[in-house]
C-alpha cells in the first residue's frame, strides 16, 4: 500500500501501516521507540555477570544497637520540613494467593489445601464469607460440618462470594483484630502513620494500580481515611503508562497482531514504574511491596528499622552534598577523602592513571545521582532476588539486587554464585531522587537498559516472546548509589499464598 512503511532491523523486516502509526501515537510512542524495543529483544539484552554475593562486611552494612538508635533518632530530628512519601506498587492480583483452592478434589488434596482446611478458622475473612453465604441462603457452619469444601472454595473465589479470584491482593483481608479486620491497604496506612508523618502532620501514601482498579480502591480508602478524623492523610494513585508497554513478537521476531490486525503490546513489568516514581515530589521515598505488612502488635521492628534506614539516607545525603559543594568551590584538598568515601560506600577500586581534574570529574559524577538504602534480611529460602557484586560493562564492580531470571541460562558458575547469597531482598527501600537544587533527577539516565529479559508466553495457541523491562529495584535503579543494610527477619512478612497468613507475623 502507498502509505505503508517497510522497516528492516537486524532481527526482522516488518511493514508499518498508517493504522499502526496511529496506534503508536495513542500510546505516546514513536516509530523509533518501537524499533528500539525490537532491537532490545535479541541484540541489547545481556545477562547479569555476578562476581560474588554481597555479605556482611563486604557489601552489606551490619549496624549495632547503638548505631541503629542513633540513626533512628537522627531521622526523627532531621525530617522536619521534609516531604516523606510511601510508594507501594499495588496492582498485584490475589488470584495467585488462592491458586491451590482451584479444582479441589477431596481424594487428591495437595499439602497447601490440606493446611488451609486444617487451619480454616484462623483466616480473617471468615466473617465476610459467612455473611456472603447467608445472603445466598447457605450456611458456612453447615458446609464445614458436611465437609463441603468445594462449595466453600467457590464462595471464596467467585463473584457471588468474596470474589478473591478477581481481586487485588491489597483488598484481601489479611489480619483479624478483636473488633475488626484489615486489608493490606489498611495495614500500610496504619504502619506509615507511625514513621512517615511529616512535620506539618501530613501523611502521604502513593499506590500504583491498574486503571480499572483506581475507582474501587480510592473509594475504599476514602472510607478508611474517615476513621482517622484527627490525621491529615493524603493518598494518591497512578497507573503504568501505556508508553511503557512492550511489543510482543513471534518466535521469528515479527510483531504479533490481534484478530483485528492491531499490534499486540504487553505490560513491561514493574520496571515501568520508574516513570511513576520520577513524577513524585518527595525528599524521602519509602518503597514496599503491598503484601509485606504485619499486625499492629508486631509492627514495632518494622517502624524502628524504617527510621534507621531513613536516618542513614539523610546522613549519606548530607555528606554527599557537602563533598559536592566543596569540590565545586575548588577545594581540591578534600579529593582524597572524597575518593575514599566513594570506595568505601559505593564503588570499590579507584581510577588509576588519571589527572586530578579527571578524578574530580569522576567524583562529581559518582556522587551526583539518586541514592537508595536497601534493607536486606538473612536468606531463609524465600523466592526472589538478592544482593550481589556485579561486574558492569565498564569493568567495575557494583552493588545490585539481582533476580535469577537476569542470569545467563544454564551457566553453572553463575548459578552457584547466586545460590551462595546469604541475604535476600525484601523490597525494603528508602531512597532520595532529588538533586541539591530540589529538582528530581532524570531517572531514565540511571537505568541499565541491558538488564531486561525476554520470556516466552502462550497466547491463543501460539508461543510469543515478551520483553520485561529492567525491574524497578533491579536494572531500573542499577546506576543509583546503593547501600545495603542488614535488617531483622521480623521486618519481612510476605504473603505469596493465602496460607502465609497463618504465619506468626500475620496472626494477632
Amino acid at each position: 500500500m502507498e502509505d505503508e512503511i517497510r522497516i528492516k532491523t537486524e532481527q526482522t523486516e516488518m511493514i508499518i501501516t498508517p493504522e499502526d502509526e496511529l496506534q503508536l501515537k495513542e500510546r505516546g510512542m514513536t516509530l523509533a521507540d518501537l524499533i528500539a524495543q525490537i532491537e532490545l529483544f535479541t541484540k541489547d539484552i545481556q545477562p547479569v555477570k555476578l562476581e560474588k554475593p554481597c555479605v556482611v562486611s563486604d557489601g552489606i552494612l551490619q549496624l549495632n544497637g547503638a548505631e541503629c538508635n542513633r540513626l533512628a533518632a537522627y531521622y526523627d530530628q532531621q525530617k522536619q520540613g521534609l516531604q516523606i512519601l510511601g510508594f507501594i506498587p499495588a496492582s498485584g492480583a490475589a488470584s495467585r494467593m488462592f491458586k491451590h483452592l482451584h479444582n479441589y478434589l477431596p481424594d487428591n488434596e495437595n499439602d497447601l489445601t490440606e493446611e488451609f482446611i486444617l487451619h480454616f478458622n484462623r483466616f480473617p475473612f471468615l466473617k465476610d464469607l459467612e455473611e456472603k453465604m447467608k445472603q445466598n441462603g447457605q450456611s458456612l457452619e453447615q458446609a464445614i460440618a458436611d465437609n463441603n469444601w468445594s462449595s466453600i472454595f467457590d464462595y471464596i473465589l467467585s463473584p457471588n462470594g468474596l470474589n478473591y479470584d478477581d481481586q487485588l491482593k491489597g483488598m484481601v483481608l489479611f489480619h483479624k483484630y478483636v473488633d475488626s479486620e484489615r486489608t493490606a491497604f489498611e495495614e500500610h496506612l496504619h504502619e506509615f502513620l507511625k514513621y512517615g508523618r511529616q512535620s506539618d502532620t501530613k501523611c502521604r501514601l502513593h499506590f500504583t494500580l491498574a486503571p480499572q482498579h483506581i475507582g474501587t480502591v480510592s473509594k475504599f480508602m476514602e472510607e478508611r481515611v474517615k476513621e482517622f478524623q484527627y490525621e491529615d492523610i493524603e493518598i494518591t494513585y497512578s497507573v503504568q503508562s501505556p508508553k511503557t508497554d512492550t511489543i510482543a513478537l513471534t518466535k521469528e521476531n515479527e510483531p504479533v497482531r490481534d484478530t483485528s490486525g492491531q499490534l499486540t503490546f504487553r505490560p513491561g513489568g514493574h520496571g515501568a514504574l520508574i516513570h511513576n516514581l520520577q513524577s513524585l515530589e518527595a525528599d524521602i521515598l519509602v518503597i514496599k511491596n503491598i503484601d509485606n505488612v504485619t499486625t499492629e502488635a508486631q509492627v514495632a521492628d518494622t517502624v524502628f528499622y524504617k527510621k534507621v534506614l531513613a536516618g542513614l539516607l539523610l546522613e549519606m545525603k548530607k555528606q554527599i552534598h557537602h563533598y559536592l559543594d566543596e569540590l565545586e568551590k575548588g577545594n581540591h584538598a578534600i579529593l582524597d577523602e572524597v575518593l575514599e568515601f566513594i570506595h568505601e560506600k559505593f564503588q570499590p577500586g579507584l581510577p588509576l592513571g588519571h589527572t586530578n581534574e579527571q578524578l574530580i570529574q569522576y567524583a562529581k559524577l559518582r556522587l551526583d545521582r539518586p541514592l537508595r538504602i536497601c534493607g536486606m534480611v538473612r536468606n531463609e529460602g524465600e523466592p526472589g532476588g538478592g544482593p550481589f557484586w556485579v561486574k558492569m560493562p565498564g569493568g567495575y564492580l557494583s552493588k545490585q539486587i539481582v533476580e535469577k531470571s537476569q542470569l545467563e541460562p544454564d551457566n553453572v558458575q553463575q548459578s552457584k554464585i547466586f545460590k551462595t547469597a546469604t541475604h535476600f531482598n525484601p523490597v525494603d527501600i528508602v531512597c532520595s531522587i532529588k538533586k541539591r537544587n530540589g529538582e528530581n533527577y532524570a531517572l531514565e539516565n540511571f537505568i541499565d537498559h541491558t538488564t531486561g529479559f525476554v520470556s516466552e508466553k502462550f497466547q491463543h495457541g501460539h508461543v510469543i516472546k515478551a520483553l520485561e523491562l529492567p525491574g524497578l529495584w533491579n536494572g531500573a535503579m542499577a546506576l543509583w548509589n546503593t547501600i545495603f543494610v542488614e535488617v531483622p527477619i521480623s521486618t519481612f512478612n510476605p504473603v505469596k499464598t493465602v496460607n502465609d497468613l497463618l504465619r506468626p507475623g500475620h496472626q494477632s
